[in-house]
């Protein structure tokens, strides 16, 4: 097991997956930690911004940890973006907990 690292706020804690399109003027970082079964769950999510077009995608990422231990390291979702932060985070939330369910 790898140590848990805390996330930086102003980085990304992932690259751009492949249907992120090119082009963002900005990227919004954020971390989001829930317990599920006795298990830290780290959400990740990355907002690309696009000025030109007035939106904002979001890719989610997912990762465990218990006492300070990486279990399951952050596993990106390389299928799909998310138009809202809110169901980013509700997706993310239940990659977490599936790969909770998973160990």
């Amino acid at each position: 097991m790898t140590k848990a690292v805390k996330p930086d706020a102003e980085q990304p804690y992932f690259d751009a997956p492949a249907h992120i399109p090119g082009g963002s003027d900005h990227q919004i970082p954020h971390s989001h930690r829930l317990v599920y079964r006795d298990y830290d769950v780290i959400v990740h999510l990355t907002g690309y911004e696009y000025e030109t077009f007035g939106e904002t995608l979001w890719a989610v990422g997912a990762e465990v940890v218990k006492e300070l231990e990486i279990v399951v390291p952050v596993s990106l979702d390389q299928t799909q973006h998310y138009r809202s932060y809110d169901e980013a985070l509700a997706h993310g939330t239940a990659l977490g907990k599936r790969l909770v369910d998973g160990l």
